[in-house]
């Protein structure tokens, strides 16, 4: 007995009263139309409304994004399983007609439409899973046949009968132990308002002459006048194409405008109210339909609305999928063991400068090393296992060093009155430097090329005009050095607040602190450093002219320059990397408010041997002005201002640690 015949009999045996029409068939389909005369019956109807479509979109599309991969876990942790089959069918290719993205994409599309999302398990002979192929959820279903679930679907027009274990089934919210609803079929009545705003919309603003007035005419018009009249005007003025087309009337017509009605008005009203339904509708916030007109409740920040749209919106469904992932794609003796999860660490993630901070407390207190930090951020591991290692304060140490160091061993006593610490920051701090040392004569070549350029073409016309070129090039160091100044400063900040950062990140970390105001450190020192370059330039201009005569003048200043652009960058770069390293550390110790001890470097010479190991307080001086310092076999050093640590002479590649 066919479809139609079978509801025939029904209706004429249970009600004969009522006849069979193409509404009774609908409703015995399940696709009777909403209160609003609209039938949204299908996929493509439901996600034909924009905000319904844009909701479906940015959902499936989130899931879809997420990386999807099977681990085992193991006594302690647990670990990637890459070469498990079910991780190449996940994270690689689930068919070979299909991308990752593709079929989670698809799956999400039939959860959030039809409530129900079906996948064909491919096996091979010898049982083991092969593929996973999409079933369209609206010719698949489940039935219980003599007590038993059992899966079917239509291909080809033919019923397909499939057993449990081929069919991958992970059904929505309303799970009765058999399918879960179908939202398209639920939520009619909203969805088919929505529709019917958007048909109603699309005759109001199609039919121009409606919202805009009538034509009144004095006499009495016969049917066919008025019929005829109709026919013409509408063919000349209605349709948004014909809206400002010249009208001209005659025999007494006259046009009456009207405003639109209240109705009318709120059309737009309720066109923002249906984005709210289907917002509802998909728990979704309506910012993410792009509906602007409300505040959300969900954050005001970017972050924490993402947060937030992760937590409520996307994980409900990612543990749907992971809870029958978990159980039909694994093996008996697998479940338990091996699992598969998304990864929503990008989603839960809060803005870069909080997520920074959090990666750096847990890197300080030893719960990620450098690695698994890199690894987030996508970035390879520091060779030679550098990135392997995990650190602790200064002033903390592991529990059982404590509970398991033999009662009767001795404390550790200094060896000589000078006792340096052991610190990875010393290993640290020298890849830094030399990682940074390029960057720096590079900043350095750059304002050293400006100057020597400069320079050049100053002397050179001061000599050739002849009129008293020592006038003329003091007029011209007055007015070039100022703006030079200012092009050290500028060029220099970002490549000193570089090294500044990564030194007293690594430096704070020691400490047990987090460094503030490292900014202000990288301009003060910048501006230093800018000064101070520029004040030699100036300072051996000017020596050379006041002490040499005009016939040697010339060639004097031009050899000056020349060695500049040959030296210079190169002894500014060694002296400022060490600097600022030193520099930075040093003002973490600072606010840490801990010693300093001097480092000297392997192969120091015997003036540095001789600092290493000199302990001093956090804002005290290793050296004050007019201190002498000697060393066996090197001349006596005094220095000239107070040192707060290397460089203490050109070539100095010591640096401080923390006591």
């Amino acid at each position: 007995m066919g479809l139609i015949s079978s509801m025939e009999t029904r209706s004429r045996l249970e009600n004969p009263a009522v006849p069979i029409t193409s509404e009774s068939v609908l409703q015995y389909l399940g696709l009777e139309p909403s209160a609003a005369g609209t039938r949204v019956n299908t996929t493509e109807k439901a996600l034909g409304l924009t905000a319904f479509w844009a909701g479906v979109r940015i959902i499936s599309q989130t899931i879809a994004s997420l990386p999807l991969g099977a681990y085992e876990r193991l006594e302690k942790g647990r670990r990637p399983a890459r070469e498990h089959r079910i991780n190449q069918l996940l994270a690689i290719r689930p068919n070979r007609r299909m991308t990752p993205f593709t079929f989670k994409e698809l799956r999400a599309v039939h959860l959030l439409t039809h409530g129900n999302s079906y996948a064909e398990i491919d096996r091979d002979g010898a049982g083991r899973i092969i593929g996973l192929w999409p079933l369209l959820p609206d010719r698949t279903g489940v039935e219980l046949v003599n007590g038993e679930k059992c899966y079917y679907t239509e291909i080809g027009g033919k019923r397909i009968r499939l057993e449990p274990d081929r069919v991958l089934h992970v059904p929505g919210m309303g799970f009765d132990g058999l399918r879960g609803y179908s939202v398209i079929q639920l939520h009619r009545e909203s969805l088919g308002f929505a529709s019917a705003a958007n048909e109603y919309g699309a005759r109001f603003f199609g039919n121009n002459a409606r919202p805009s007035g009538y034509l009144s005419h004095p006499g009495k018009l016969s049917p066919d006048a008025r019929e005829r009249l109709r026919d013409e005007w509408g063919q000349y003025h209605t349709g948004l194409t014909n809206a400002q087309r010249t009208a001209i009337l005659s025999g007494g017509l006259k046009w009456e405008s009207i405003s639109i009605p209240p109705e009318d008005a709120q059309f737009l009203q309720t066109r923002e109210m249906q984005i709210d339904e289907v917002a509802r509708i998909l728990n979704i916030n309506p910012i993410l339909l792009q509906h602007y007109g409300k505040a959300t409740t969900w954050g005001s920040g970017i972050a924490q609305f993402l947060i937030a749209f992760a937590k409520f919106t996307i994980t409900p469904w990612l543990e749907r999928d992971e809870d029958v992932f978990n159980y039909d794609l694994f093996e008996p003796e697998e479940r338990g063991r091996m699992y598969v999860k998304y990864n929503v660490n990008a989603l839960l993630r809060g803005d870069p400068e909080m997520q920074a901070r959090i990666l750096e407390i847990k890197r300080r207190n030893g719960v990620i090393n450098a690695d698994e930090w890199r690894e987030l951020d996508e970035e390879n591991p520091l060779p030679d296992g550098l990135g392997s290692h995990y650190i602790l304060p200064l002033n903390m140490m592991p529990i059982q060093n404590v509970v398991e160091q033999p009662a009767n061993e001795p404390t550790p006593q200094p060896s000589s009155r000078h006792t340096k610490p052991e610190t990875r920051s010393v290993k640290a701090r020298d890849r830094y430097i030399n990682s940074h040392k390029p960057l720096f004569e590079d900043g350095a070549n750059r304002f050293v090329r400006r100057d020597v350029q400069n320079a050049t073409r100053a002397v050179e016309k001061a000599f050739k005009e002849g009129k008293d070129p020592t006038a003329a090039l003091n007029r011209w160091i007055d007015e070039f050095y100022p703006g030079q100044q200012r092009v050290i400063y500028q060029t220099m900040l970002p490549i000193v607040a570089a090294l500044a950062d990564v030194v007293a990140a690594e430096a704070g970390a020691e400490a047990n602190i987090t460094p503030d105001g490292l900014e202000d450190f990288a301009a003060q020192y910048t501006e230093t450093l800018a000064m101070r370059e520029m004040s030699s330039s100036v300072g051996q201009l000017r020596s050379i002219i006041k002490e040499s005569g005009e016939d040697e003048m010339q060639e004097a200043l031009l050899t000056r320059v020349g060695e500049w652009g040959e030296k210079r960058p190169g002894k500014i770069a060694l002296r400022e990397v060490v600097a600022v390293a030193t520099g930075a550390a040093r003002y973490v110790y600072q606010q840490a408010g801990v010693d300093m001890v001097w480092s000297a470097n392997a192969g120091a010479c015997p003036i540095c041997m001789e600092m290493d190991g000199r302990r001093v307080s956090s804002k005290g001086y290793f050296l004050n002005a007019g201190d002498g310092l000697s060393a066996e076999g090197t001349a006596p050093l005094t220095v000239e201002y107070n040192i707060g640590g290397p460089p203490l002479h050109e070539g100095c590649m010591c640096t401080v640690v923390p006591g």
